[in-house]
C-alpha cells in the first residue's frame, strides 16, 4: 500500500535527516562511503536502465501464468515491488551523495554538481514518492448538460471543483482514405473561459490538473455535437518534478559554462 500525503512527505523529510545524521556521525564508515560511491551510483544505474529494458521487452502474456516473470512483477514492472526498490536505493544514494557535499561546500567546485543531483532527487521523489497522491479519472463532457464529476477506475465518483460543457467539436480526416487523424473539442470550463482541447494537446486547468481528451461518441441525428471523453488527471506533485527538472538544467548549464571557462583561461592555455 502506498502512502500519500502528508505521511509520505514526512516520511522522506524524516529520511533525508537520518541520511545528514548519518554521514555527518559515521561518513568514514565503509557501508556509508560505499553508498555515496560512484561503483553504487554506475551499479544502481546500471541495473535499472536494465530492468526497464526487459520490462519493455517481455511480452504481457509471459507475465500473466503465475510463472517468474509474473513473481518478478514484470506484467507491470513501472509498479512492481523490484523496481521501486530500485528507485528507493537510488534515492537514498542520490540523498546520501547531496549530503555530503553540502556539508563540505565550496561554491566554485559543488555548487553544478550539487544543483545537478538535487535536480535528478526531486524528479525521481515525485514521481515515485508523490505517485500515490496522483488521482486519474474520466469525465464525459456533452453540449447538453454541465459535467462537475469524473468517475475513477475503482468506480468511485469524484467532484471536479468547476463544471465544464462543450461547444464546439471539429474532426480531421484525411483526404485520401477518410481516416480520423485529430479531433479537437472546444470546452466551456464554468461557462466563462473555453479552451481547445485535442489529442497530445491538453489544457491545464489549474496547477496540478490537466484535461486530456481521449476519445468521443458519434453525433447523432438530433444535431448535437458528439460527447467528448476527458481524462482528468491530477498531480499535485507536479511543482516538485518541474522544480527538479529545473535544477536539472541549471546544473548541466553551469557544468557547460564551468568546462568553457577553463578551456578559454590562459592559465589553462599557457
Amino acid at each position: 500500500m502506498m502512502l500519500t500525503f502528508p505521511v509520505n512527505a514526512a516520511l522522506a523529510a524524516a529520511t533525508l535527516t537520518l541520511l545528514w545524521v548519518a554521514d555527518a556521525e559515521y561518513g568514514k564508515h565503509v557501508a556509508v562511503r560505499l553508498l555515496r560511491s560512484p561503483a553504487a551510483a554506475c551499479l544502481l544505474l546500471g541495473i535499472t536502465v536494465a530492468w526497464c529494458i526487459v520490462g519493455g521487452l517481455v511480452p504481457p502474456q509471459w507475465a500473466s501464468d503465475g510463472n517468474i516473470w509474473q513473481a518478478l512483477g514484470f506484467g507491470d514492472f513501472p509498479s512492481s515491488w523490484g523496481f521501486r526498490l530500485l528507485v528507493c536505493i537510488l534515492l537514498l544514494h542520490l540523498a546520501l551523495v547531496v549530503i555530503h557535499r553540502i556539508r563540505q561546500y565550496r561554491w566554485r567546485r559543488d555548487a553544478a554538481f550539487i544543483m545537478l543531483h538535487s535536480g535528478l532527487w526531486l524528479a525521481l521523489a515525485a514521481g515515485s514518492i508523490g505517485a500515490a497522491d496522483r488521482v486519474e479519472g474520466r469525465a464525459v463532457v456533452t453540449e447538453e448538460a454541465e459535467c462537475n464529476t469524473m468517475f475513477l477506475r475503482d468506480g468511485r465518483v469524484l467532484p471536479l471543483g468547476y463544471g465544464m460543457h462543450i461547444t464546439d467539436f471539429e474532426v480531421e480526416r484525411s483526404k485520401t482514405d477518410g481516416s480520423i487523424i485529430q479531433y479537437t473539442a472546444t470546452i466551456a470550463v464554468d461557462s466563462v473561459e473555453k479552451h481547445a482541447i485535442s489529442v497530445n494537446n491538453p489544457y491545464g486547468v489549474r496547477w496540478d490538473e490537466d484535461l486530456y481528451l481521449t476519445s468521443f461518441s458519434a453525433s447523432d441525428t438530433s444535431g448535437m455535437l458528439p460527447a467528448a471523453v476527458i481524462m482528468v488527471v491530477r498531480e499535485p506533485w507536479k511543482p516538485v518534478s518541474q522544480a527538479g527538472i529545473l535544477l536539472l538544467a541549471a546544473g548541466m548549464l553551469c557544468y557547460v559554462f564551468r568546462t568553457s571557462s577553463h578551456r578559454a583561461s590562459p592559465s589553462t592555455l599557457s
